[in-house]
């Protein structure tokens, strides 16, 4: 044999498994998968390619060319896909100027624990970084406290002792409204009106646990207080406060004894009697504390993010946190819409504002009533140049006590173009099938997220729970795209939902 068949031989036996101990001279056989010998390129285990079943006409003059869409890349990356691998991006304000969803709204639904606050704060990093303001209005943790420092924004921390809140506070535009045109002047003054009347009727129907009477006229009475105290207050060079509606109230105006058809000061105190033991419950010496009978104790500022931090306030004080709550929601809408105004009259420049209502169920287990407060905080966001991000934890939360409140509640996801969806126990499908429709395959996944975590019992090892940091994003009634969420280094720094455990975590795991 020369030189060269020698070397040729030597070469088929190393890479193609050439049997000369059997002086056959045969390759070994090739199979789908290749040759069974090192460097023969056999492979185990073969992905199988993806799979696509429809009818001939529905495929007709696709084959072979039918392939699944993918996510667009448009905003905030939430994560990857689990399905393909491919970035999910997405935030509503980015896709409403896009064009993708019609409202700049995002509801964002799942158990505790299982990272739905982290993709809030995904989601107003990125906007931060292309220009947008975002403002946590009701961050209960704090969950959005860190973030808020990190990019050089405003915490208002607001509790009992700590900080105080105006419900009649009008807002950073109230010190500019002489700047504006008088058409302007007169529309900003109706809605600031409409603002402290919404803001102080919430709080009354929390402390009363139901709604003013309209049959004693209350809400007449009411608003007519709030007109003429904010009037006196802004005499003085100030924004009026509870105290002065209970002053307007108890001295008995002839212009209100006329409103509500009485002629009689005994029938009117009989009548407004009511009325003011609510409004003494907002005092300092009511179940509220100092919170909402002084002014405001830090203004918010409109040119840079803001965190309004309730933490101080006890998780057992439903009914007070509630109630902050709604206040903040409120003030933080004047707020962004003084923004707004200001931009439009050429006074500012132009910027818009991400709004994160977090903790939604605690306002509506406080009092359902709430509910036409929050209706009426979110429907008009989107005129406002105002995206909004609402966050709860369960369906349950908005199903109310009756068919009308619940269907208003329900209406905040109805609304929602954007959803994004965690772990949900399974009798929690039907409800929601009752706002959008969902696969089967869409509800076994949120199904298998809601597991618990669980300990292997041969090392020892905990192992977190299977949907933490696992969502599903839906936009109308396309398919949901599943994906997960990893936190990068610095947004763990910034944001520790579980600060408060810290050192127990830590002697655990040491």
């Amino acid at each position: 044999m020369s030189v060269f068949d020698q070397f040729t031989d030597a070469i088929l036996n190393k890479f193609f498994g050439r049997s000369t101990a059997a002086g056959t001279g045969q390759l070994r056989e090739l199979t789908e998968k290749g040759v069974d010998v090192p460097h023969g390129g056999m492979n185990s285990w073969v992905e199988a390619p993806p799979e696509f079943t429809a009818t001939s006409n529905q495929t007709a003059g696709l084959w072979p060319f039918a392939v699944g869409t993918s996510s667009p890349l448009v905003g905030a990356v939430l994560g990857r896909n689990q399905l393909n691998g491919s970035v999910v991006c997405g935030d509503p304000i980015n896709l409403f100027l896009r064009g993708i969803i019609s409202s700049p709204s995002c509801f964002i639904l799942g158990l505790q624990a299982r990272g739905k606050s982290s993709v809030a704060v995904r989601m107003a990093l990125a906007l931060v970084d292309q220009g947008f303001l975002f403002v946590g209005a009701s961050d209960v943790k704090p969950d959005l406290a860190g973030l808020t420092v990190e990019v050089g924004g405003q915490v208002i921390r607001v509790a009992p002792g700590v900080g105080s809140i105006n419900p009649l506070d009008a807002g950073p535009l109230w010190r500019r409204l002489g700047e504006l045109p008088e058409a302007l002047q007169r529309q900003m003054r109706a809605e600031i009106h409409s603002r402290r009347l919404n803001a102080l009727t919430g709080l009354l129907e929390l402390v009363f646990k139901a709604p003013l009477d309209a049959r004693q006229q209350e809400p007449t009475v009411l608003s007519m207080a709030i007109t003429e105290a904010a009037e006196h207050a802004e005499a003085q060079g100030r924004q009026p406060i509870i105290a002065d509606v209970v002053d307007v109230i108890t001295v008995a105006r002839p212009a209100i004894m006329a409103a509500i058809l009485v002629d009689d000061q005994a029938a009117y105190r009989g009548q407004v009697r009511n009325l003011l033991a609510g409004l003494n419950a907002l005092g300092a010496h009511g179940p509220f504390g100092d919170v909402f009978c002084r002014q405001t104790s830090e203004e918010m500022e409109i040119d840079q993010s803001v965190d309004f931090d309730l933490s101080a306030i006890d998780e057992t004080l439903l009914d007070l946190r509630a109630a902050v709550q709604i206040v903040c929601w409120s003030y933080a809408q004047a707020g962004i819409s003084a923004a707004k105004t200001l931009a439009e009259a050429g006074l500012m420049e132009e910027r818009h504002h991400l709004m994160i209502m977090d903790e939604l169920w605690q306002a509506l287990r406080a009092s359902e009533l709430l509910v036409h407060q929050i209706d009426g905080i979110t429907r008009l966001n989107r005129t406002k140049g105002l995206g909004q991000l609402l966050i709860t934890h369960s369906m349950k939360d908005l199903q109310l006590s009756t068919e009308e409140l619940t269907k208003i509640a329900t209406g905040f996801m109805e609304r929602s173009s954007m959803k994004v969806l965690g772990g949900l126990a399974q009798n929690e499908m039907g409800m929601l099938e009752t706002v959008f429709p969902l696969s089967e395959q869409e509800k076994a996944l949120l199904v298998a997220w809601s597991a618990e975590g669980s300990v292997n019992p041969k090392t020892g090892r905990t192992s977190p729970p299977p949907g933490r940091g696992r969502f599903m994003l839906k936009t109308g009634e396309a398919p949901g795209v599943p994906f997960q969420t990893n936190l990068t280094a610095g947004e763990m720094r910034v944001h520790d939902t579980n600060a408060a455990w810290a050192a127990a975590q830590a002697r655990v795991n040491a």
